[in-house]
């Protein structure tokens, strides 16, 4: 698309059937614009790059048809032919730019990475009414392999809980961080408020932000 863009621009063309043309790219927008959202929809629903792939490629011909409108649309109202190879290198620069975003995106799926800002901020704003109540979280670590997602963290709560409180908390909070995010396998870890060693992990670990008691004073607890 470039090359012939560059090639027309520089030897101007008339342009014949304008009429036909817009129409085809008018039926070309609606179908191909309908098919890649349902395919984006389904590919963020199944966590599937192939899907959400081939929605994009749909897109870059829905951004093609509505760059030949536009184009044909100009160049009836001034007459100004060289807008036609100009929209078409806008066109070819786009499907590039499409193209390197996939491409990108794919290879990072072939290596292990953090879960993306979006996902994170899901994981944590269901700590908040928990967090409400004096209850705490922290050493918050994700991890994306493929379509598979993997969550764990540790569960802060007073240590006179029974183990089926604890139990229950932990299985809500799995389930829910489940069905926010599609394949992810969610592991917690379940730890008193009031012990010190609950606050005390390797230097590799990275807590959520919270306030840790005094590990001099047992009996103290998070502001």
């Amino acid at each position: 698309i470039i090359l012939t863009a560059v090639d027309r621009f520089f030897q101007p063309q008339p342009l014949t059937q304008l009429d036909f043309g817009v129409v085809l790219a008018l039926v070309a927008t609606g179908l191909n614009g309908g098919v890649a959202w349902v395919l984006l929809q389904a590919g963020k629903r199944l966590n599937s790059i192939t899907l959400r792939a081939d929605a994009y490629h749909l897109l870059t011909d829905v951004w093609t048809s509505i760059g030949v409108v536009v184009a044909i649309g100009l160049i009836r109202l001034t007459g100004w032919t060289w807008l036609d190879p100009v929209i078409a290198l806008a066109v070819g620069l786009n499907i590039i730019w499409t193209g390197a975003h996939l491409l990108r995106e794919t290879l990072s799926g072939l290596m292990d990475q953090s879960l993306p800002p979006d996902q994170l901020q899901l994981i944590t704003a269901l700590f908040v009414p928990h967090e409400s109540q004096g209850l705490r979280f922290h050493l918050l670590k994700t991890r994306q392999s493929g379509s598979q997602s993997f969550v764990s963290f540790h569960v802060l709560v007073p240590g006179h809980w029974t183990v089926r409180q604890g139990h229950d908390l932990c299985e809500s909070l799995e389930t829910a961080i489940a069905r926010q995010i599609v394949g992810a396998q969610v592991t917690t870890h379940l730890e008193p408020l009031e012990d010190p060693r609950s606050w005390q992990h390797p230097d590799f670990a990275v807590p959520l932000e919270s306030s840790a008691p005094d590990p001099s004073n047992p009996n103290a607890s998070p502001e």
